[in-house]
């Protein structure tokens, strides 16, 4: 159903405003935080109608102002298309995404980020071990932004993790997500299981060993065992040339059929792995220059 996503957020929302549960909305599946949807009070008192084209809109302008003429592109992605259908979050969080970067802003980029927490697990310990070598104000910053975040919800409702806790293990369907656990689930539950924590424990230790902002998101996705393919768009940041936007969206297409022949979202994890070699690959290119420079 298209913009079914804001409504829900919109909706929970509007039963934050009025002192209910927004966990307890029937025919609605809340499945974030709390504090994420503070995001859309704004938008309460809106008509449906109005909150769709805003929403849209914005979401418009942001990948255009963070991918210029890439957007183009990237808008006829399978990630981009869903985001924009079901009027989900994603590509607002692709602008606070880029922000990252900036040690002026990184700090309250990632706080909000952090509301929905699945897009940034590996992340969060990386960049806050970033910043307690180079800029500590942006751990102040983060801790501020999302405690303040986060104490008002328990003003708000003070049970309101047992209850997110309680609404998430109900969507728990890492069978079928767009990430290694996905495609290992195909295997009996023990080896499943225990090939996936040793598959994830080895990418974590790889990426962070690259110390590499963009080597350390990407494997965040692939080892994410909540992960959609609408998720992925992040991916979109990392992807700084043309051709690799095209790469992506005609990958996009591909795992798109496949998951839709197989009833789940396991294929989209190509858009990462393609992602991860074009890192790779830009690795070797960089340190094949580097060793000619020297010999020269």
């Amino acid at each position: 159903m298209p913009f079914k996503d804001i409504d829900i957020f919109v909706s929970a929302a509007a039963a934050i405003l009025q002192g209910s549960d927004p966990y307890a909305l029937t025919n609605f599946e809340v499945f974030y935080p709390l504090p994420f949807f503070f995001l859309f009070i704004p938008f309460v008192p809106l008509p449906p109608s109005v909150v769709h084209a805003v929403w849209t809109g914005l979401q418009v302008v942001i990948l255009v102002v963070v991918l210029r003429r890439r957007a183009l592109i990237a808008v006829w992605s399978i990630p981009v298309l869903a985001t924009l259908l079901f009027g989900q979050a994603g590509i607002v969080m692709l602008g606070l995404f880029t922000r990252l970067r900036n040690s002026r802003a990184g700090g309250v980029a990632l706080a909000f980020i952090a509301l929905k927490p699945i897009l940034v697990l590996l992340l969060v310990p990386w960049m806050l071990w970033q910043w307690w070598q180079r800029d500590r104000r942006q751990i102040v910053w983060f801790v501020v932004v999302l405690g303040v975040l986060i104490l008002g919800s328990f003003v708000v409702q003070p049970d309101w993790v047992v209850r997110f806790l309680a609404r998430t293990g109900e969507r728990a369907r890492v069978g079928i997500v767009a990430s290694l656990w996905g495609w290992l689930a195909v295997f009996p539950a023990p080896t499943w299981l225990l090939s996936a924590v040793l598959v994830t424990v080895g990418l974590v230790i790889w990426a962070w060993r690259q110390n590499d902002f963009d080597c350390i998101a990407t494997v965040g996705f692939l080892i994410n065992p909540f992960i959609f393919s609408y998720d992925l768009l992040l991916l979109l940041d990392v992807l700084r040339k043309q051709t690799y936007v095209i790469g992506f969206v005609v990958i996009s297409w591909f795992a798109f059929a496949i998951s839709a022949m197989q009833s789940n979202d396991r294929a989209g994890a190509l858009l990462t792995l393609a992602t991860l070699g074009v890192l790779l690959w830009g690795k070797r290119t960089t340190n094949r220059g580097k060793v000619i420079v020297r010999d020269g």
